[in-house]
């Protein structure tokens, strides 16, 4: 990783965009944006039954989501200290931790509902696997602009029917994303200085195979919880396609080959993936003997295996750039 931020190596460090960048994080633009008032708690007490559950499960995932990004942002700040100060300082910047941060928002939020959540456990006695820096710029990359997608669109949803707007920790979406699109725009900048990510076949193979990873993941995760965006008005499949989609208009501006994900054969197989985990999930939760389960697993995971293999037909090697 150090090799690849050493100015004297790489000539293809952009130092003035990357200077840039770092100002637009010192800036901190939402330092004074996320502020409680007791509107949370009101809306927490008023939140009872399935509902209430559904929201305390968005928390708690969030909340981890957001500190694992700490985590890889803050140990990426740390080794390149020495090798390339501006972008360690970024990264380091990317990994604060100040009251009005989303990691520290939601996990106020849980208070609300007089819960705490431990994330010692994803620090102590901890195993590091190592990935190669290309794989995790693309899917970091990614992570971050899906998430912009995702934040935005239910912010705008809500801001549109107000009737949905169950908790006010919706309002700061808004922001939020904001956040999420710097922390993308910063990964793209990262990639831009590594053509050798970007230019050959094998970067059209890696793009490719992580678009898929990612949208097929979001979606199968979110099927199974429709129960919370049918709780703040939204259609599951049809938001998930939505962000599917515009994710991946912006990725093409970065990614040497995307996936033709507004194939209409793109969602009948991301569908049919959703029936099969279903399957899957059944034969996990029955009476079964785990021998029996697993017999009953292997025509299911051959199935899921060539849909998601199929799914990488739908590839576009030469990006459209849509806006």
């Amino acid at each position: 990783m150090e090799s690849l931020f050493n100015t004297e190596m790489n000539k293809n460090l952009n130092e003035k965009e990357f200077e840039a960048l770092l100002q637009e994080f010192k800036t901190d633009y939402n330092q004074t944006h996320f502020v409680r008032n007791p509107a949370f708690k009101e809306a927490a007490d008023k939140l009872q039954g399935p509902l209430r559950q559904i929201f305390v499960e968005f928390l708690e995932r969030s909340c981890t989501a957001e500190f694992s990004g700490f985590l890889l942002y803050k140990e990426l700040g740390r080794r390149l200290k020495k090798t390339n100060p501006v972008v360690a300082e970024i990264f380091s910047l990317m990994s604060r931790t100040r009251p009005g941060m989303p990691g520290e928002f939601l996990n106020k939020g849980l208070s609300d509902f007089n819960l705490a959540l431990d994330l010692g456990f994803l620090t102590k006695a901890r195993k590091y696997t190592f990935f190669k820096p290309k794989f995790i710029f693309y899917a970091t990359y990614l992570s971050e602009k899906i998430g912009y997608w995702r934040y935005i669109t239910i912010y705008r949803h809500l801001k549109a029917n107000p009737e949905f707007q169950v908790y006010p920790i919706f309002k700061y979406f808004e922001n939020w994303c904001q956040d999420e699109n710097r922390h993308g725009d910063f990964f793209s900048a990262l990639l831009k200085a590594q053509p050798q990510f970007l230019n050959d076949w094998k970067a059209k193979l890696w793009s490719r195979f992580f678009c898929l990873s990612v949208y097929v993941t979001m979606y199968l995760n979110d099927c199974q919880r429709t129960a919370f965006y049918e709780g703040i008005g939204l259609n599951t499949k049809e938001f998930d396609m939505h962000v599917i989609i515009e994710t991946n208009r912006t990725s093409a501006r970065i990614f040497p080959a995307v996936l033709d994900v507004e194939n209409p054969e793109f969602k009948r197989k991301l569908d049919r993936m959703v029936e099969i985990n279903e399957k899957l999930i059944a034969v996990g939760e029955s009476q079964d003997i785990p021998l029996v389960k697993n017999f009953k697993k292997i025509p299911l995971v051959a199935a899921l295996v060539s849909e998601i293999s199929g799914s990488v037909d739908f590839a576009e090697f030469e990006p459209r750039l849509v806006y």
